[in-house]
């Protein structure tokens, strides 16, 4: 009884040429999920500014046409303007008395600029007078881990991943290259939503508005002001950055780009890897003809030789995934220390729909290879063929 067609011995006998594939699937597979582990890192780093912040609080700058006061009802400008004033500060009361407000500001904001590897975004921040600062401390349940509280014009405490993002330290300017030395870094605070606050200084700021202490109940601005009859829309010049604003923004600008971009990576890399393993497949396989006519001759069938063949790939590309994830492993625990936690971002190590992708990736290139195989198979006769 002859024994089954092991798919180990051409392996043994043939380590530097099946290596040699091996190390291709392995490092296409390391290029592949490196990649999407750098690219993102810049999504993953900003989900708490996306997700978490605008829970918390929300920003507004509304113009006079969202308050409903109409000119055309007004015998003159000083009755309109009157109107018109008592119409804000009724909006501003109904706001600080909703009870899924915690507290509202209409105060001046600024940005802290947090970049990942590729991209990065802008995020409002309320100046407020020093003693208002530990309430939006506790509200956020942030605390001081270096340098002081604010108790002057123009100083800020800034998120401890914004600090390292921007090398920045205790002391610094803050974006000293877009309002010179105005605004003087005296603390770093750390929080889940990576807030930061400050004192104004002057008129140097990013612009007015309201920043509200809200809760998730209240974090749609535009549907909390609707109900207080204040219309807000893009048409009057209106500004909002809410829990709607700051998804949408993340899924359209981010996500969906970055998604983009590590699939057209996926798809070179799968196409080039797909041309390079078929051809040494091929070259494989042809070099192996004289062999698959012993094993016809000697009473193997066909089915017999393929499933050999299978095993043997089946085998390598196994090899190849694993050998893959080590190289993975070891090049993102490198770029992790030299690049992400140097740049205060946050990385996602296990990446489900990668892993998959790739693994379609390679379910592709199998699949292509049956081609050649079944030329290969269907071309066994006899041991005659062996002296052609």
């Amino acid at each position: 009884m002859k024994s089954r067609l092991s798919a180990n011995k051409y392996i043994r006998n043939n380590k530097r040429i099946c290596f040699v594939l091996i190390l291709a699937l392995a490092l296409s597979f390391a290029a592949m999920y490196v990649v999407a582990f750098l690219l993102n890192a810049t999504t993953e780093s900003i989900k708490p500014i996306a997700f978490e912040l605008p829970k918390k609080m929300s920003f507004a700058s509304i113009n006079n046409p969202s308050y409903n006061v109409d000119r055309a009802d007004f015998a003159d400008v000083k009755e309109y303007a009157a109107a018109l004033r008592k119409a804000k500060e009724q909006f501003f009361a109904d706001l600080n008395a909703d009870p899924d407000v915690e507290k509202v500001y209409d105060t001046q904001v600024l940005k802290a600029p947090y970049f990942g590897v590729v991209g990065g975004i802008g995020y409002e921040f309320p100046l407020l007078e020093a003693e208002e600062l530990p309430i939006v401390m506790k509200h956020f349940g942030a605390e001081l881990i270096e340098g002081r509280m604010p108790s002057g014009d123009g100083e800020l405490l800034i998120d401890e991943k914004v600090m390292k993002n921007g090398r920045m330290k205790v002391g610094d300017w803050f974006r000293e290259d877009s309002y010179g030395e105005v605004f003087h870094v005296v603390g770093i605070i750390r929080s889940k939503e990576m807030i930061c606050m400050g004192t104004p200084r002057g008129s140097f700021n990013n612009g007015w508005g309201y920043v509200v202490l809200c809760n998730e109940k209240s974090a749609d601005f535009r549907k909390l002001a609707a109900k207080y009859g204040v219309t807000v829309s893009e048409e009057n010049g209106d500004s909002v950055s809410d829990i709607r604003d700051y998804r949408e923004m993340y899924e359209n600008g981010f996500k969906k780009v970055i998604d983009s971009v590590i699939t057209g990576i996926l798809m070179v890399v799968m196409v080039f890897l797909s041309i390079s393993v078929v051809v040494a497949y091929v070259s494989f396989l042809r070099n192996r003809v004289n062999e698959y006519c012993l094993y016809a001759s000697i009473g193997y069938s066909k089915g017999e030789i393929y499933g050999m063949l299978m095993r043997e790939m089946g085998i390598m590309f196994l090899a190849g995934i694993v050998l893959g994830v080590v190289f993975s492993i070891a090049l993102m625990g490198v770029m992790n220390a030299l690049l992400i936690v140097p740049k205060g971002l946050t990385v996602k190590w296990f990446m489900k729909d990668q892993v998959l992708r790739i693994l379609g990736a390679f379910a592709v290139i199998v699949g292509a290879l049956q081609i050649p195989a079944m030329i290969s198979i269907n071309s066994i006769k006899t041991i005659d063929l062996m002296e052609d």
